[in-house]
């Protein structure tokens, strides 16, 4: 068995796909992706689209970060990462996609597209990107973020909106971890690993630090996850 992540190290859902090979104790090899090679079709043979991450196991790829949850699922069952029971499968399929489609949009406004939270990353964001000067990184990470997100609509709130918004997030988080080890079932599921990858990003700005203060279920959470899927 010889799988291969081809990852952006700064991405939420690397992360999500990291903790879940970790989860199963499955040993494989890190390719960072050059974003710039990427961007003019270097991995053609990986990703025609150029979107990251994705694995090659044994010779088969699979992008995005969901339908890798499913295979390593299908491949690989112990310890699983989908809940047994139907209603907790569709529950924690309906966290995710809260992970993926809202809290993301979230972390790309507050982490990448606001100044101050920016320049905590940046150095990270540069090694994937050689070569390019850090100003002119800065304003390409800005630019293209910031027509992302206003595309999509939370880029076009005002930033006191947009850390009401995230506060509340983590608050209703609080609320459905208590009393609780995972977000959904009786072990950590593909669900835990959208949701605290995204908390990751965001936990950079230092806005939403400020909403998570004080949030020990999701602190013990955090730590459990930690433990047994490592990022």
């Amino acid at each position: 068995m010889t799988i291969t992540l081809y990852q952006f190290a700064t991405s939420p859902f690397t992360e999500k796909v990291r903790r879940a090979l970790n989860y199963k104790g499955l040993a494989f090899d890190v390719h960072d992706v050059d974003r710039m090679k990427a961007r003019s079709g270097g991995y053609g043979e990986v990703s025609e689209s150029g979107k990251f991450p994705a694995i090659v196991d044994d010779g088969t790829v699979v992008l995005d970060s969901t339908d890798i949850m499913y295979h390593l699922e299908a491949a690989y069952p112990e310890p699983p990462l989908v809940p047994e029971d139907a209603h907790d499968h569709a529950l924690a399929h309906a966290i995710e996609e809260w992970a993926d489609e809202s809290l993301y949009f979230y972390e790309m406004t507050m982490r990448l597209t606001w100044e101050n939270n920016l320049e905590a990353a940046l150095d990270e964001f540069a090694e994937t990107l050689p070569g390019v000067p850090k100003p002119q990184l800065k304003e390409l990470i800005r630019t293209a973020t910031g027509e992302i997100v206003t595309a999509q609509g939370i880029g076009r709130k005002s930033r006191s909106r947009v850390v009401a918004d995230a506060t509340r997030h983590f608050e209703m988080l609080e609320k459905l971890l208590q009393g609780r080890d995972w977000l959904v079932g009786d072990h950590a599921s593909f669900a835990d690993f959208a949701v605290i990858g995204q908390l990751n990003a965001l936990l950079y700005a230092e806005e939403a630090r400020a909403a998570a203060e004080g949030k020990q279920a999701i602190a013990d959470w955090m730590a459990r996850l930690d433990e047994v899927a490592p990022k």
